[in-house]
C-alpha cells in the first residue's frame, strides 16, 4: 500500500501482541538445547600471517569527536571482509590495526597484554571522511578485533570485532541476528541494543536501514545515514559482529518506482548505501551477491527494488528482478554447496492471506514469483529459507500454505524500529486472527519491536528461530525440523 493509505489505516493503532502459537500437525518443536558450543579449531597462525606483540591498544583513548559513527565490518567470507569508519577530518592520516587473541594452547603461553597483530597499515580517508578497507588473507572461522588510530596513537575509534565465515568444507551451526525497518521515528533503537547483547556469528539487515524519503542529493542521503549510524543501537550492534546488508525502498524513497526516479538519483542513493555500509558492489556495480559459510549456509542477498518495473506488474512478463539476477538466483539455489540456502529478500516471498495487499511484493508480480516457486519444485531444492522485512511485523511462516513449498520457510525479522501496520491490530483480535496469520501456515506473528536470531544447524538438520523483546523477554523460540 502507498504511504498515505498506510498512515491512514494506522492512525490510532498501537503496538499489539499477535498470536504466537504453534502450527497444527507437529510443524514445530519446542526450543531445543542449542547447537554445540564451538566449531572445530582452526590454525589461524598458519593462515593470516599474524605476529605476536605486546600492545595495549585499548589503552589508547577513544576519540568520539574524531570517529562519531563508530566502526563497522561486513561482507564476511572465509578469508576476507571489509571494515569501515568515518572521520571528521579528511586530512587525517590513520592506522588500521587488526588483531586477535593469542590461542589458549599457544606455545609459549601468552604474556599479559600480548595479542596477535594481523594488520597494521596506514589508511587515508576518502570522500567525506569515509574509510573503507577490504581485508583478505585472513583465517576462516576466526574472531578478529579492529580499530582505527589517529597518527601518533593519540586517539582511536571504538574497537570492533568480526568473525570470518567458515572454511569451505565445514558443516557447523551458524547463528545470524537479523533486523529491518529502522525508522528514526522509533529511535533510539532498543531492539538493536538487545541484539548486540546476544551471541551471534553475524547479522543481517534486510532493508529500510534509513528512511531517506524526499532526498535528492548525495548530501541529503548522507545526512540520513549519519543520523542512523549515530544511534546507540546501531553503534552497539555494528561494532559487535560483522553484517550483511540489503536495501529496500526507503534507502531511495518511499515506495520508490525505478521507472520514474531519475537514473542519476538511483545511482546517488545506491552510492550512499555502499559509502555508508561495509558492503561492496558486485562485478556489475549492483547489490545482489552471495556469501558462503562452509557447507552450512549460502546467504543470497537480492536486490528486489531497483530492477523492478511496476508498469509490467499485471502483464504476462512482470519484472520484479531482472533477467540476469533471476538466472543468478536460480544458479545459486541449484548449485550451492550448502545445506541451507538463505535468501535475503527485502519484501516477503510468502503467499500471504487475502488481507495483505500484494502489489508491492513478489505476490504482486505473480508470474515471476511462480517462476521461482516452480523452479524450486522442479529441481527438488530443499532447505530454502527467506529472511525479509518491510511489513513492520515479525512472522515465521511457510512460503506456501500447501504443496511442496510448504516445506520452505520465511522469517520476517524484527522489526528493529517501526510499527503501526493495521493488520497487526487485527491479528491480535480473536475474531480476525485467522484472516491475518492462519495457524496452519504461521507459527508466529507479532507487531512488536524485537531482536531476531536464526540458528542454522546442518548437524541436526534443523533451524531455531527466536524473537526477543527489548527487555530481554522471549516472544518466540522454536526449533523447526525442515523435513516436515
Amino acid at each position: 500500500m502507498d504511504r498515505r493509505t498506510f498512515l491512514g489505516l494506522t492512525a490510532g493503532v498501537v503496538s499489539a501482541p499477535l498470536w504466537t502459537g504453534c502450527a497444527d500437525g507437529g510443524d514445530g518443536d519446542p526450543a531445543g538445547d542449542g547447537p554445540p558450543a564451538a566449531p572445530p579449531p582452526v590454525d589461524a597462525d598458519a593462515l593470516d600471517g599474524g605476529r605476536r606483540a605486546v600492545l595495549d591498544l585499548e589503552a589508547i583513548p577513544v576519540d568520539e569527536v574524531g570517529f562519531p559513527l563508530g566502526v563497522q565490518a561486513g561482507g564476511m567470507r572465509g578469508r576476507a571482509l571489509t571494515v569501515w569508519t568515518r572521520v571528521r577530518t579528511t586530512t587525517a592520516t590513520l592506522r588500521l590495526r587488526v588483531w586477535r587473541d593469542v590461542a589458549a594452547d599457544a606455545v609459549p603461553a601468552a604474556q599479559p597484554g600480548e595479542i596477535v597483530l594481523v594488520e597494521d597499515r596506514v589508511v587515508l580517508p576518502g570522500d567525506e571522511g569515509t574509510v573503507k578497507v577490504v581485508l583478505d588473507g585472513l583465517a576462516p572461522s576466526t574472531w578478529y578485533r579492529y580499530a582505527f588510530f589517529v597518527d601518533g596513537d593519540v586517539g582511536r575509534s571504538v574497537v570492533g570485532r568480526v568473525r570470518t565465515a567458515w572454511a569451505e568444507d565445514w558443516e557447523w551451526p551458524v547463528t545470524l541476528g537479523a533486523t529491518t525497518c529502522t525508522s528514526p521515528a522509533f529511535a533510539p533503537f532498543s531492539a538493536l541494543q538487545r541484539l548486540a547483547e546476544l551471541e551471534l556469528d553475524a547479522f543481517v539487515h534486510t532493508g529500510d536501514m534509513v528512511y531517506a524519503d524526499g532526498s535528492r542529493t548525495a548530501d541529503e542521503y548522507r545526512g540520513h545515514w549519519e543520523r542512523a549510524l549515530a544511534d546507540p543501537g546501531f553503534r552497539a550492534l555494528l561494532a559487535r559482529q560483522g553484517g550483511y546488508f540489503a536495501w529496500d525502498d526507503h534507502e531511495f524513497d518511499n515506495n520508490v518506482n525505478p521507472e520514474q526516479m531519475p537514473a542519476t538519483q538511483l545511482q546517488t542513493a545506491a552510492g550512499e548505501f555502499f559509502a555508508n555500509t561495509p558492503m561492496t558492489p558486485n562485478a556489475d556495480g549492483g547489490l545482489w551477491q552471495s556469501f558462503v559459510w562452509g557447507r552450512t549456509l549460502e546467504l543470497i542477498v537480492l536486490d528486489c527494488r531497483t530492477e523492478r518495473r511496476p508498469s509490467t506488474r499485471t502483464s504476462d512478463r512482470p519484472v520484479y528482478i531482472g533477467d540476469a539476477q533471476m538466472a543468478w538466483l536460480k544458479d545459486r539455489l541449484k548449485n550451492s554447496p550448502c545445506r541451507f540456502k538463505v535468501v535475503v529478500n527485502s519484501v516477503p516471498m510468502t503467499r500471504m492471506p487475502l488481507l495483505w495487499p500484494p502489489p508491492d511484493r513478489w505476490q504482486g508480480y505473480a508470474a515471476q514469483r511462480a517462476e521461482v516457486v516452480t523452479f524450486l519444485q522442479d529441481e527438488g531444492i530443499e532447505d530454502v529459507w527467506f529472511l525479509s522485512g518491510d511489513f513492520h511485523v515479525g512472522f515465521v511462516g511457510r512460503v506456501e500454505p500447501t504443496g511442496p513449498l510448504r516445506r520452505a520457510w520465511e522469517v520476517a525479522v524484527g522489526p528493529g524500529g517501526n510499527l503501526g501496520n493495521p493488520l497487526a491490530f487485527l491479528a491480535a483480535q480473536d475474531a480476525t486472527r485467522e484472516q491475518v496469520f492462519p495457524a496452519a501456515q504461521f507459527l508466529y506473528g507479532r507487531g512488536e519491536v524485537a531482536a531476531t536470531t536464526v540458528t542454522f544447524d546442518p548437524l541436526r538438520g534443523e533451524v531455531r528461530v527466536r524473537f526477543v523483546d527489548v527487555d530481554g523477554g522471549t516472544l518466540f523460540d522454536q526449533v523447526i525440523d525442515h523435513s516436515t
